[in-house]
């Protein structure tokens, strides 16, 4: 399945989004509530072990609570707001450098190519780095447990866009998911966010770039980033 998000998509997923921050924190809050009604009423009859438990369990549901917020946080952290002119190449080797070393030491095989001749573009170096390196922890993500674990990375110049495409050899993504994987707090994998690509997606929009996601159940995922007419040769 294809997807790419507009900006319709990304209206209706508001709906998705107060639904997951309603069940997120409707949870949290009545398992505190519980836990401390429990606590107040049997205070006298439990000892301090007993205390310290109910204590503890409280706090857990706070830390879900904070996890919850520095979600939120994050999206708002990272901006493209200042862009400048920068050498793609040298920008992508340093990329592949980091990569290499990351994915040897996950034991995942990995394999990268460019067709992209010397060129500048003009973009947030470090905005760029993230959300591709957003798309790339997805990856890994998907590659949990897999056998024999391919990564592929590609950059191509066509027609003056750049496209660079991170494709994986994961379980793919379910069809009734795909239309959710840009809504922020979305994510099937216990203890994530679902944080990573709604980041990348607004980086991107920033710089005047767009990202494609296809997927086929068991066979894996290709996520395509596209920055939009700012390749050019430097004269």
């Amino acid at each position: 399945m294809h997807l790419r998000p507009n900006n319709i998509e990304m209206v209706d997923n508001l709906e998705q989004i107060l639904s997951t921050l309603r069940h997120e924190l409707g949870n949290s809050v009545n398992s505190i509530k519980v836990t401390l009604d429990v606590l107040q009423q049997n205070y006298d009859l439990f000892d301090d072990e007993k205390k310290k438990h109910y204590l503890k369990r409280s706090s857990e549901a706070i830390a879900r609570q904070q996890k919850l917020i520095e979600a939120m946080k994050s999206y708002g952290k990272f901006n493209a707001n200042i862009q400048q002119e920068f050498a793609f190449l040298n920008f992508w080797n340093r990329f592949i450098g980091t990569t290499e070393n990351r994915l040897r030491d996950k034991q995942i095989q990995f394999q990268h190519y460019h067709d992209v001749g010397s060129c500048f573009i003009h973009a947030n170096e470090i905005a760029l780095h993230q959300a591709i390196d957003n798309l790339l922890d997805n990856a890994i993500e998907a590659l949990e447990n897999r056998t024999n674990p391919i990564i592929e990375i590609k950059a191509l110049d066509k027609e003056d866009q750049l496209v660079i495409i991170i494709k994986d050899n994961g379980p793919g993504i379910k069809e009734q998911d795909m239309p959710k994987i840009f809504t922020p707090l979305f994510s099937n994998k216990p203890g994530k966010m679902g944080m990573g690509l709604p980041i990348a997606l607004k980086l991107l929009s920033k710089m005047n770039g767009s990202i494609e996601i296809d997927s086929t159940l068991d066979q894996g995922t290709e996520a395509k980033l596209w920055l939009n007419q700012i390749i050019y040769n430097k004269q």
